[in-house]
């Protein structure tokens, strides 16, 4: 006797995303409930590691300014060629 161990359900999907399962499933030539499956243990498995830390970017020490940006002339003449 045949056992099946998956599990039947149904799932509301926004436009998009079933859109999105059905091309792919074509593309591959799978089953769309395969790539469902896929991309819900991808997903899975990317919220158990945790969230990526926060993106930096990094900082520069560019010295001690050579002119007081608060005085118009002063930064103008500083501008000029």
């Amino acid at each position: 006797m045949l056992v099946c161990k998956m599990k039947r359900t149904t799932l509301v999907l926004e436009d998009g995303c079933m859109e999105g399962v059905r091309e792919l499933a074509k593309r591959e030539n799978r089953q769309i409930s395969q790539v469902v499956n896929e991309l819900l243990a991808e997903g899975l498995q990317r919220r158990r590691r945790g969230k990526r830390p926060p993106f930096e970017l990094p900082a520069f020490d560019m010295g001690a300014p050579r002119v007081n940006i608060a005085d118009r002339d002063q930064l103008e003449n500083a501008m000029e060629p």
